[in-house]
């Protein structure tokens, strides 16, 4: 026999799997099918492992032979386009069964693409695809594949069979239907580990240990291989009824968890009473039902099956009459078959889920049990939203060309539950009035966005049409006539519905994608607004555009915009090093209406060096906006800025990574009346409220009222704080050797604090940070040999529920040019509340530092001693 498997590959040279592919091919560009991830070679040898290196590890179907379509490369990621394209391959290959350890989160009825390519497969060629159920854990949550009708989907089991709580569960969505349809063994599974791979938890050399219905469903693989070698002429329906009916069900598990329940392979082999179905699932949107099941004696006996219905409801025991199984005997010649029939009627009926199974008994034996679900609706009306390209082509053939939307309840702000339903998008609601919003790619080189703001659904089923070819192209032209999108654009519309505001939109990255929406009408009664956001640069010239476009009350008709630069806020930015680097600049647009920002842009910057950013000029308008140097954990750092507001157009200067750095203090309590976080953040750069660099090397302490309260070899410590009242000291001290900088190599920072936590959500401490600025060169250097002035500011390190801020008095500011073993004091003066000015004399020491110490103190019991080591060059 021979067993499909589509996964990550297989190491065909495990002792385990030696000999036993006979067949392999690529679907990732790889060009091979070596496992690098180490997946598919577990799934591959829970099947057909001999268990030649370790016995105790052998395979279901040891005896199995393997097809092997590698669909998922190293990080066990693929494209739904070479999944499909290695089903229909493995389809081919004369295989009987083929596992398929994968799975997409894609809520679906059973027709989405990957879904619906199984049942064609199945129909075209009589291959069982057994899938895992998906890890999510939740109702509905079974992922595609696996909700496709003909499949074997398969949940997680335990060692005492009851259900894994990471198990996706059902029922599936649009029509209610059991799934998964059994469960196998899928937790703490050791087999096979592919060489130089790390997945799992290895278990010598030779074996790792893993978890997920990826380990269960190859066990129903192999189990279905075994019932098609005993059974040649079998269809993969009889197969899976086979599994499925003879499944033992864990106690007190829902049939839309477990499905018939853990498979018992053993008991499905000998079996010689059959049923031509796994299960019975009714879809009771307005009215009763009826299904059929035919049983076939394979014995050389006539049997007499009696036949019991048994099932609950949301409050106990459904009503009586609601179900019922009519004959409630059988009797079947030898070789014959008979049929029963199922009966739904829910009359008055309390809505919700209805489950249980169909017992059919020899005597006092159980011989077959058949899952039996129902999800009995209230009168619901279907919305479905099917899409035309830009090419007249219908839109969801395939996954990636899919339509999404979002409906949502007008009159109570709830958003309904969608799901993929062939090509389309659908969503069962009652009558009311609703707001749709909608994307319909072409392709993947352009989305086109529709609105209807106020849709009416009656007594009736409704389809919507969303030709894109009757959507406007949107676009901003600026001056520049060689700048490209640099990261992503989007757009998209905010609402306010039954007083929650709410926002949907589609962004779109690279230099050929496209975005397009249709123009609606006006919107009375509620706010509705139309955003557009777009990111363009030079690749070799000096401008940068961050663009936002905003329309109230409607999509408008005119969507593509000139832009001058004369309209434009220019920023000129100033980055500073003191080596050459270069870095990824990145900005977030704070779309009124958008809870997390919109429009990510992305371009590359030399540092030192110079670049005009322009941005849309409006009181309304700000960017949140960061700064990467260095791609890996090893050397680099990733810096936040304010929020940049735009108003008028006009020039103005800002400056990134500049000297002198310090250390940001801050944090939060997550969870009402758990842990607090206090946060320090060294080296970060003036205008940072967030900073991370690498290497350094940190620790961080609390004591509350002289008692240390925990430390952490990081920049954060996470720790209980007791109510009332206290004195806090939080110290920090860092180091940092880095490739890319010689400035900031040690940070010693202490705050003392009077704190009362409130236990609240959100709390965040009265921490703060001392800004000390200058005007330093780009290589972040200031002349030797003469004077220099220091400005210095105090900020407030709560970002979200900023506070009152302590009036410190005239702080302690010193200097040393020895790297911290003499301190030479300045010259301070008040220039403000909480800002200074601190005058120095320099040496004359061209290419030396400057180290900085800064005490203040409020007199009150708050303060700050902070020493930053090499602060900045000399020139």
């Amino acid at each position: 026999m021979t067993v499909g498997v589509l996964d990550s590959g297989v190491d065909a040279a495990h002792p385990d799997l030696a000999g036993s592919v006979v067949a392999e091919r690529d679907f990732t560009g790889s060009g091979d099918v070596r496992d690098r991830n180490g997946h598919g070679t577990h799934v591959a040898s829970t099947i057909t492992g001999d268990g030649v290196a370790d016995p105790r590890y052998r395979g279901v179907a040891p005896d199995a032979r393997l097809v092997v379509g590698k669909v998922l490369d190293e990080n066990a990621a693929g494209s739904f386009s070479g999944v499909i394209a290695g089903m229909e391959w493995i389809a081919q290959q004369g295989v009987e069964v083929v596992n398929m350890s994968i799975g997409a989160s894609l809520p679906s009825d059973g027709t989405d693409p990957l879904s619906a390519a199984v049942d064609t497969l199945t129909a075209r060629t009589g291959t069982l695809f057994v899938v895992g159920a998906g890890n999510a854990g939740g109702d509905g949550s079974v992922t595609a594949p696996g909700l496709a009708e003909s499949a074997l989907t398969v949940g997680a089991a335990g060692a005492d069979d009851g259900v894994a709580g990471f198990s996706s569960r059902g029922p599936r969505p649009g029509d209610g239907a059991v799934k998964p349809d059994v469960t196998a063994p899928g937790v703490d599974i050791t087999a096979a580990r592919a060489g130089g791979t790390s997945a799992g938890d290895p278990v010598g050399d030779r074996y790792t240990t893993m978890s997920g219905t990826s380990m269960a469903a190859p066990h129903a693989a192999g189990a279905a291989a075994l019932l098609f070698q005993r059974h040649p002429g079998w269809k993969p329906a009889q197969v899976k009824s086979a599994l499925m009916t003879t499944a033992r069900p864990a106690e007190g598990a829902s049939v839309f968890a477990q499905g018939a329940g853990r498979i018992d392979v053993g008991r499905a082999v000998a079996q010689r009473v059959l049923a031509d179905r796994g299960g019975v699932s009714f879809d009771l949107r307005r009215a009763g039902a009826s299904q059929r099941v035919t049983f076939r004696n394979e014995g050389d006996a006539p049997v007499r099956l009696d036949l019991a219905l048994r099932m609950r409801g949301p409050d106990g025991p459904a009503p009586d009459g609601m179900f019922s199984v009519s004959p409630a005997a059988l009797e079947i010649p030898a070789g014959g078959t008979a049929d029963a029939t199922v009966t739904a009627e829910p009359g008055q009926a309390p809505r919700g889920r209805y489950e249980g199974g169909l017992t059919a008994r020899q005597g006092d034996e159980e011989t077959l049990r058949l899952p039996v679900g129902a999800v009995w609706e209230p009168a619901l009306r279907e919305v479905r939203l099917a899409g035309v390209d830009r090419t007249g082509r219908p839109a969801g053939t395939t996954v990636e060309t899919t339509p999404w939307a979002v409906l949502t309840d007008l009159a109570t702000g709830k958003q309904a539950e969608t799901y993929i339903s062939g090509s389309g998008v659908a969503a069962r609601v009652p009558a009311g009035r609703y707001s749709l919003h909608a994307v319909v790619p072409t392709g993947d080189t352009d989305m086109a966005l529709f609105s209807y703001p106020d849709l009416s659904v009656g007594d009736r089923d409704l389809t919507i049409t969303a030709d894109a070819r009757r959507a406007r192209r949107v676009a901003a032209r600026v001056d520049s006539r060689t700048a490209v999108r640099a990261g992503a654009d989007e757009i998209g519309v905010t609402e306010t519905v039954a007083g929650t505001p709410l926002s949907f939109g589609v962004a779109v990255a690279g230099t050929v994608t496209g975005l397009s929406a249709r123009p609606t009408a006006k919107v009375a009664g509620r706010p509705f607004g139309f955003y557009h956001v777009a990111n363009l640069a030079e690749p070799d010239g000096p401008r940068a555009y961050h663009l936002q476009h905003l329309s109230d009350g409607r999509i408008p008709r005119r969507l593509d915009r000139r832009v001058r630069d004369t309209e434009l806020a220019a920023v000129d930015s100033v980055y500073h090093a003191d080596r050459p680097l270069t870095g990824l600049r990145g900005s977030v647009a704070a779309v009124p209406g958008v809870l997390f920002g919109a429009g990510y842009g992305e371009f590359p910057v030399r540092l030192p060096g110079r670049r005009t950013e322009l941005y849309t000029a409006s009181p309304a308008l700000r960017w949140g906006r960061t700064l990467t140097v260095g791609q890996d954990e090893q050397a680099g750092f990733v810096t936040g800025v304010s929020a940049l507001p735009t108003g008028e157009p006009g020039r103005r200067t800002r400056h990134w990574n500049a000297a002198a750095p310090g250390t940001l203090g801050g944090g939060a309590r997550k969870v009402g009346n758990g842990p607090m976080a206090f946060r320090a953040r060294p080296f970060a750069t003036p205008d940072a409220v967030d900073h991370l660099s690498r290497p350094t090397t940190a620790r961080t302490s609390l004591w509350r009222n002289g008692e240390l309260l925990g430390s952490s070899d990081s920049g954060t410590v996470q720790v209980p704080t007791p109510p009332g009242e206290a004195r806090y000291t939080l110290r920090s001290t860092a180091e940092r050797a880095a490739s890319w900088t010689g400035l900031g190599t040690r940070s010693e920072t202490e705050w003392r604090f009077p704190y009362t936590p409130t236990m609240a959500r959100m709390e965040e401490p009265p921490l703060f940070a001392v800004r000390t600025e200058g005007d330093f060169d780009q290589d972040n250097r200031a002349p030797s040999g003469g004077r220099f002035a220091l400005s210095l500011r105090v900020t407030d390190g709560r970002l979200h529920t900023p506070g009152t801020l302590p009036r410190f008095g005239r702080p302690s500011v010193e200097a040393s040019y020895d790297d911290g073993r003499t301190w030479h004091p300045a010259e301070v003066a008040t220039a403000g509340d909480n800002r200074w000015t601190a005058g120095l004399t320099h040496p004359p020491l061209p290419g030396g530092h400057v180290s900085l110490r800064v005490r203040l103190s409020d007199g009150e019991g708050t303060s700050l001693d902070q020493t930053v080591i090499r602060a900045y060059g000399l020139r």
